[in-house]
């Protein structure tokens, strides 16, 4: 028998090794080390992106491992990717609830976010954690702060600076809170203190400056942020908020240097070339852009491709600028930003409202979590005047983004132009909490609330605002406004009298003080006031129309037609003019000369046909011409299919008709689009009890009378509904509610016939 061969002892060394390798190579806690070890040599050298591949490898092997989430979070962090770093601390933290640095840098990230709940759970974690650990007590500060718990924040920073009195982050922090609870003096007393602590530090000279630019020290923000720059010339931070600083005191030849300087990396360059496009300097622009295109990072490709678009479509060059998103889009049919950049570009084209409507869509379908896309899905539909889906639209945006100001200043449009002030309101509200400053939004606010009927509060918002702004027109405005709905013409003069100081020529305030006279019963003066302003060499067609408004409110009606006569002649284009002679025709009789203006209103402009129409309609209707009032209001909705009024009228004209489908689903139109409304409730409920839906057309009556309780005719249709239901005792209740409310309204001999008809023991 042949005896083996022993192998030598290189063969051999060389076997055990390979097994060994490959026992190692199974064992993924080792290899886990090794990934890990070789993620913390790329930091070292400060490769972040190496670094983040080596320690997901290592997560891949061992996903539970608290101190390699932490190690990826700061690589995330340190390679400019928030929204990731937050998740990997979060993450490290949940693993290990000791972890302090990770659950103060996610309660960080949240609080950059202004997502000041979550924050503040974080941060009470941390608490909970170390008691004794200052940062965490300050980071539960802030959080506090951001939801304006100002006392318990304080207290909170105040513990913190006990714990480490030498803490210049606590310092700060203590500024912050205080500056924030309108305590100035101490806010200012605890940034010198931070600054005499840690005088070489970037970050606590930024927060001084931050604190003097926000009392209004623009000049001491500036020298404070140029000494933070010299304590360390490459902070980011700091040459952002020159930037800022130089942009919006209107010095943007300054800003230059310090965007140059965060032009380091690609977002830094496309940074710089929107600072070029906002200055109006297209070519530079450009330059950056072609370099940034040509890059190797795609993201940075597009985006710069993007811009290239908007830059040639705003220099005329739309052609090239449409090619550009056409093939972006052909590259990537799910490219949500291109989409919705050609969506924006073809609202402002006009025209195109419907395509970009289609657009916008696609955008969402791509990304359904990006509010730039609802958002622009909304201004679509807007242009294509189908506010229901702008409001569905708009809504989302704030769903996804609730501290999403524009469009929470949209819904509030939207809302109180349909009378829900209510919510309006409220939208307005969240959008003044993101831009306190912000003129058009306050006058929202207060618009809004003077809907309500609280005028208290609405004129409290609007001094708030003037007295940071003292020389904002649109706030002068909302208070003239707001003075002749108080019926104090004194009042309302001075504030009008505020804006043509700043624009001498302005109408809006012209016809305030207009308005001011007549509510005091002066039309001589107004009539004085409009010929002084003509007489100084103003031939706006827009003063004779306000001539003709004041003739209309002292009842000269013949002076006032003959006004507008000359105007309508002079010039076909003044649309007002139409509708106030259709006024004034209608006020003495003269349907058919109303008729004629509305009709010649809906023919000058487009965007009026559904309102002229629809005033036809009513018009037509005073007259019992039915078959030229439905016409009048088929054609407001071929318009305009949301037109709410129109549709309303139409569905009660249908349902008498016999044409119950088409009574109820322009019901539901009328619904949609006058929300709030118990006239739009009413005919709903009267569509569904002439369908035999009693249960439906109750809830609806049911609506309906709770927002106008003191409307016979409502009690009287919830009375109907009842008797549909068999409900003989509900019927009678409501049937005598209406007659009490007013014994001769109009289906008042129903309602006691139909009472008379109940059992004695239901009729009351």
């Amino acid at each position: 028998m042949t005896r083996p061969r022993s192998c030598s002892r290189l063969a051999c060394a060389l076997l055990l090794a390979a097994v060994a390798h490959a026992g190692c190579s199974r064992d993924p806690e080792a290899s886990a080390r090794r990934d890990a070890a070789s993620g913390d040599a790329y930091v070292a050298r400060k490769q972040y992106d190496e670094a983040i591949i080596e320690y997901r490898k290592a997560l891949k092997a061992t996903p539970h491992v608290a101190a390699l989430h932490h190690k990826l979070g700061l690589a995330y962090e340190e390679s400019g990717d928030p929204a990731r770093a937050y998740a990997e601390f979060t993450r490290a933290a949940d693993l290990d609830p000791t972890n302090l640095d990770a659950q103060i840098r996610a309660g960080t990230l949240l609080l950059v976010n202004r997502e000041f709940e979550q924050a503040r759970v974080r941060a009470q974690l941390a608490v909970d954690a170390d008691p004794s650990h200052a940062p965490a007590h300050i980071l539960l500060g802030n959080a506090l702060a951001g939801l304006n718990e100002t006392g318990p924040a304080l207290e909170q920073i105040e513990q913190a600076i006990a714990l480490d009195p030498s803490n210049a982050p606590a310092w700060t922090a203590l500024g912050a809170v205080n500056f924030m609870g309108g305590r100035r003096t101490e806010a200012a007393e605890a940034f010198r203190k931070a600054v005499a602590l840690a005088p070489s530090s970037a970050d606590v000279q930024l927060a001084l400056a931050n604190f003097q630019w926000a009392s209004g020290d623009a000049r001491a923000a500036e020298g404070t942020l140029k000494r933070a720059l010299e304590l360390e010339p490459e902070n980011t931070s700091t040459h952002r908020a020159l930037a800022l600083l130089y942009l919006t005191t209107r010095r943007s030849a300054d800003a230059e240097t310090h965007f140059k300087a965060l032009a380091t990396d690609s977002a830094g360059r496309l940074a710089l070339a929107d600072y070029y496009l906002g200055t109006g300097r297209n070519k530079d622009a450009l330059a950056v852009l072609d370099e940034l295109e040509r890059s190797s990072d795609k993201d940075a490709s597009g985006a710069a491709r993007l811009r290239k678009a908007a830059l040639f479509h705003g220099d005329g060059r739309k052609d090239e600028a449409y090619g550009i998103l056409n093939v972006l889009i052909a590259e990537r049919p799910r490219n949500a930003e291109a989409r919705i950049t050609k969506a924006r570009l073809l609202l402002t084209d006009g025209g195109a409202a419907d395509e970009a409507l289609a657009e916008a869509r696609e955008a969402v379908k791509a990304d359904p979590t990006l509010p730039a896309a609802h958002y622009t899905v909304g201004l679509a539909a807007l242009a294509t005047k189908d506010l229901t889906a702008a409001e569905r639209a708009f809504d989302e945006v704030t769903r996804i983004s609730p501290r999403a100001a524009a469009a929470q200043y949209q819904l509030a449009r939207l809302r109180l132009a349909r009378g829900d002030s209510g919510r309006a309101v409220s939208a307005a509200e969240q959008a003044a909490k993101d831009r306190p400053d912000d003129a058009q939004v306050a006058v929202l606010l207060s618009q809004g609330l003077r809907a309500q009927g609280d005028l208290e509060r609405a004129g409290r918002e609007l001094n708030t605002r003037l007295v940071r702004q003292p020389d904002s027109v649109p706030l002068h405005l909302e208070m003239g406004s707001l003075a002749l709905q108080r019926r104090d013409a004194a009042a309302a003069r001075k504030s009008f009298n505020e804006a043509l100081r700043a624009a001498p020529d302005l109408f809006e305030a012209r016809s305030g003080l207009v308005a001011a006279d007549l509510l005091e019963g002066k039309a001589a003066a107004a009539r004085a006031r409009i010929s002084q302003w003509q007489k100084s060499g103003s031939a706006d067609p827009a003063l004779q129309v306000l001539a003709a408004r004041v003739e209309l409110a002292a009842g000269d009606m013949p002076a006032a037609q003959a006004m507008l006569e000359r105007v309508i002649a002079a010039d076909a284009s003044q649309l007002e003019a139409y509708e106030l002679l259709g006024r004034a025709y209608a006020s003495q009789g003269r349907v058919d000369d109303a008729i004629v203006q509305y009709e010649a209103l809906a023919g000058r402009s487009p965007g009026a046909v559904a309102g002229a129409k629809t005033m036809v309609g009513m018009l037509q209707e005073a007259r019992k011409n039915q078959g030229a009032a439905q016409s009048a209001y088929e054609q407001a909705l071929a318009a305009d299919a949301r037109a709410g009024v129109a549709a309303n009228n139409l569905s009660w004209m249908y349902a008498g008709s016999g044409r119950l489908d088409d009574a109820l689903r322009l019901a539901t139109v009328a619904r949609e689009s006058l929300q709030g409304r118990p006239e739009a409730e009413d005919t709903l409920g009267w569509a569904y009890l002439q369908k035999g839906l009693a249960a439906q057309a109750l809830a609806s009556f049911e609506r309906a009378r709770e927002r106008a309780p003191k409307n016979p005719v409502y009690h009287y249709h919830v009375g109907l509904a009842y008797l549909k239901l068999g409900d003989d005792e509900r019927a009678g209740v409501a049937l005598s509610k209406a007659l009490e409310l007013r014994p001769d309204f109009a289906g008042a001999a129903d309602a006691r016939a139909q009472l008379a008809a109940l059992p004695s023991s239901t009729a009351k």
